[in-house]
Formats: C-alpha cells, structure tokens, sequence
C-alpha cells in the first residue's frame, strides 16, 4: 500500500510540472516579440525546445509508472513470493530514482529560465 501512495506522489508531481512547463511557455510568449533582439529569440528557442523536452521525459515517466503499477497489481493477484516483493522493490527503486533526476534537471533548468526572465524584464 506504501508503494500506491507514493506511486500517487509522483502522479501529482508530474502533473505540476506538467502545469509549470504550461506556464513557462506562456512566459516565453510574452517574451517572444517580433521586435526582440537576436540572442533573446536564441534563448526562446533554447527554452522551447529544453521545455519540449523535459515534456516529453515527464511523459515517459508517467508511462512507466502506469506500467510498474499495473505490474504490481497482476504479480499481487497471482503471487506473493519473496523474489516477487523484491524485484517489485527493484523496480520500484529505479522508477523513484528516475524522477528523481528529472527533478534535479527541471530545478536546473527553472533557475536558469528564472535568471533569463529577470535579464529580459
């Protein structure tokens, strides 16, 4: 049961990040003017395609939790066997440690977008 409610942590993280890159690229449009200078346009791209990105891995990972999940929910029904429970915890390690990296790197990339904003203001 501790593995659902963190399971559903994540779940709710990755919906705010989705929710933060949504609004990071409405920043970016009020940025992004005709009139802006060359290396300001620069950075827009590089902070659209960083924010494409992080999108994409975010979408990976909410796959591959949805998959762990209903893993643990068919070995549940059909065993519950030691070597079971450990590669549930294998795996459920792994799943933990890969949000966690992407946290890591969309923390990076939020302060650099941060300081890019303030330069622009």
């Amino acid at each position: 049961m501790e593995m659902k409610s963190e399971h559903d942590q994540w779940q709710d993280k990755i919906k705010f990040y989705r929710d933060e890159i949504k609004q990071f690229n409405n920043h970016l449009e009020s940025v992004a003017r005709p009139n802006a200078p060359r290396e300001v346009m620069a950075a827009v791209e590089h902070f659209q395609n960083q924010f494409i990105r992080q999108r994409e891995v975010l979408d990976i990972i909410r796959h591959e939790f949805k998959q762990h999940e209903n893993y643990i929910e068919r070995l549940e029904k059909t065993s519950d066997t030691a070597d079971v429970q450990e590669n549930i915890q294998k795996i459920h390690s792994i799943q933990r440690e890969k949000l966690d990296q992407f946290e890591k790197i969309f923390h990076e990339l939020r302060g650099e977008f941060n300081v890019f904003l303030n330069q622009v203001a």
